[in-house]
């Protein structure tokens, strides 16, 4: 596969040269939330809006804190906060553009709480309208899907300015140095995978403290590849969609469990067990990721999974970067 040929042919604003420099982005995320002087107060709950890549990284934050968090941290996609929310709430408000409207109208929603409200933003109506406990990043990514580290790690330095978590200096570091060191390998990986999925509908499934890895990997799918897929979490999916094979078969679908060192004994186990059932009718392929740290597990997963759909773009003649239809849909709602 010539891979330089079609980089050049469909890469028209280097993503792959952005991707390459994603541990870089995360240590100037964490760098842009210290210059945060984060107010301290008894946080009874936590809650953050956002939309699409700029929300998930709150997402990916809450699996990887729920055992350490000693208050509630929920994530919501929506035009509304829930009635719950006071002034001992903890709100984050993601908006890489600044412009989304869901997570304006939770913004104003918030601030009449009297709940301690911190945005992220580039630019947009956050940057003009929020004055105080904001955290800028830079506009530089060349779709806000691609500024994961700029929407996720702020969060993560919040929470420890406020004791809500312990510091995780040593955990970033090793995810850092450990993306640094196996660059070239994930980009071979990563080929690896897109040949796989072209042609095919990528089924993923990991366990239940990656489920938002999984649905990422599916999302990145969706924007950079333009292709469907589907996600699921052990051991949930044995309870309902192990059941379902009826439709498909080896030739339609490919099937990609994400796995780790850290796992649960127990969630070993089903993954055996579902890759011998699943196995009768289906192809699968077991996706080892790299990480001592489930923080470094995370972010190697997360690079795996941008470099894989990269790839998987130019194998589709795509250009990863543009959001065509997600655009047009915004043009029609504005009229």
């Amino acid at each position: 596969m010539n891979w330089i040929s079609l980089e050049e042919k469909y890469d028209k604003r280097r993503v792959l040269a952005w991707m390459r420099t994603f541990s870089d982005q995360m240590i100037e995320a964490v760098y842009f939330a210290k210059k945060l002087e984060v107010k301290k107060r008894e946080i009874g709950n936590i809650v953050a809006c956002g939309m699409g890549g700029s929300g998930v990284g709150a997402a990916i934050l809450r699996n990887l804190l729920k055992s350490e968090l000693k208050v509630p941290f929920e994530t919501f996609t929506s035009y509304e906060l829930p009635e719950y929310v006071d002034s001992k709430t903890l709100v984050f408000c993601v908006s890489f553009s600044g412009n989304t409207e869901e997570t304006i109208a939770c913004y104003k929603q918030a601030k009449k709480t009297g709940a301690y409200v911190v945005s992220v933003s580039t630019n947009g109506w956050f940057q003009k309208n929020v004055k105080s406990d904001i955290i800028r990043v830079p506009a530089i990514a060349p779709q806000p899907r691609m500024g994961l580290a700029y929407v996720c790690l702020p969060l993560l330095i919040v929470l420890e300015e406020l004791g809500l978590v312990k510091k995780k200096d040593s955990e970033l570091g090793e995810a850092v140095f450990l993306l640094k060191k196996e660059q070239h390998l994930l980009e071979e990986k990563a080929k690896e995978l897109a040949l796989k999925m072209k042609g095919k509908l990528p089924i993923i499934y990991a366990p239940e403290e990656l489920e938002r890895i999984a649905y990422r990997f599916r999302t990145d799918i969706n924007e950079n590849s333009k292709q469907y897929a589907m996600h699921n979490f052990l051991p949930e999916h044995n309870h309902n969609e192990i059941n379902a094979w009826l439709g498909l078969g080896r030739k339609d679908c490919e099937f990609f469990f994400l796995r780790h060192e850290g796992e649960d004994k127990k969630i070993q186990k089903r993954f055996k067990v579902t890759r011998k059932v699943v196995g009768k009718h289906f192809n699968v392929t077991e996706v080892h990721l790299k990480g001592r740290s489930l923080i470094a597990v995370t972010f190697y997963a997360l690079q795996l999974a941008a470099l894989t759909t990269y790839y998987l773009s130019l194998l589709n003649g795509m250009n990863p970067e543009p959001i065509p239809m997600i655009e047009l849909l915004k043009k029609e709602l504005k009229k």
